[in-house]
């Protein structure tokens, strides 16, 4: 049994190897053009119909920076860190060091060179891999962090139990992702559903929160705080969909056809947000045998 199960791991690690990097392999400016300053494919946090795309993953990045609260030297894993949105910022607003790792080849080396730019490329390090790819010493880290990331994934209590022997005695776990209610609203296999999931995105498994807390807990991480953003995810998809409109005739120069592809799967995703068939979640963890997180720091507002 055990054999068998290893083997069906291993196959749903080369899937995730293959197919998801897919979506995210297209030209860097269609996303530059759609995802905003930063590239941050994942929402935004907005407090006000006056904010904007930017200011919205702007104040994101801020409340993950104040909750996982790295001081100089520190050791951060950015599991599945894209663009480099939140590493960038955290690497250029602290004194951390950063190992981010991702599957695709553009987003790594997008990455290396905005990090080039900013200065910071010698606290960073990307590799091109899966997660479960990476050797980690126990109490070896001082944070680990999924944004938008984690989703992709499908042994995650697996991952969840590495990334807490891998965490030091206090050190943080965050997760900022997409769920599915307890109770079924709507019909999770339709093909609006299927086409999102499979199709566009490769492979994503949308969970129940708690079953994600179950495994938080489970592996001996206290639960600090969870924060619901689905309107704030709404919003975030409004703006994306807004510049894949602004930027068709661009993005289909550079792909035929992406920019319906984009509109189509945002707008299916947003209308299941809007009507909360699925939720978006923020959630902080902390390994027993720290300081706990001061409550003032972690603040939508």
């Amino acid at each position: 049994m055990e054999t068998q199960t290893s083997h069906r791991e291993h196959e749903q690690i080369k899937f995730e190897r293959a197919r998801v990097p897919v979506h995210y392999d297209h030209e860097k400016q269609i996303f530059e053009w759609v995802l905003g300053q930063r590239m941050a494919y994942s929402t935004g946090i907005w407090v006000s119909d006056d904010d904007t795309l930017d200011t919205a993953q702007e104040r994101k990045c801020r409340i993950i920076a104040s909750g996982l609260a790295l001081g100089p030297g520190a050791r951060a894993l950015d599991v599945g860190c894209g663009w480099g949105s939140v590493l960038l910022y955290l690497a250029e607003h602290t004194a951390a060091e950063f190992h981010g790792v991702t599957l695709s080849t553009r987003q790594r080396d997008e990455l290396l060179r905005r990090a080039r730019i900013l200065g910071v490329e010698g606290r960073i390090r990307v590799d091109l891999c899966h997660v479960e790819d990476l050797t980690l010493e126990p109490e070896s880290l001082d944070a680990v962090y999924f944004v938008g990331s984690i989703v992709h994934m499908h042994s995650r209590e697996g991952i969840i139990r590495r990334m807490t022997r891998a965490l030091k005695p206090g050190g943080r776990l965050f997760i900022s992702d997409c769920y599915y209610p307890e109770q079924v609203r709507g019909d999770r296999n339709s093909r609006a559903t299927t086409y999102i999931l499979r199709e566009v995105l490769g492979y994503c498994l949308l969970r129940k929160l708690n079953e994600e807390l179950r495994d938080l807990d489970g592996n001996g991480l206290d639960i600090l705080h969870v924060d619901n953003l689905t309107d704030s995810y709404v919003k975030t998809v409004e703006a994306w969909i807004g510049n894949v409109r602004t930027n068709r005739g661009r993005i289909d120069a550079l792909a035929p056809g992406f920019s319906a592809t984009l509109q189509a799967y945002m707008r299916v995703g947003q209308r299941s947000f809007r009507r909360r068939t699925a939720i978006e979640y923020m959630i902080l963890a902390q390994k027993a045998g720290g300081e706990h997180l001061d409550r003032k720091c972690w603040s939508v507002e």
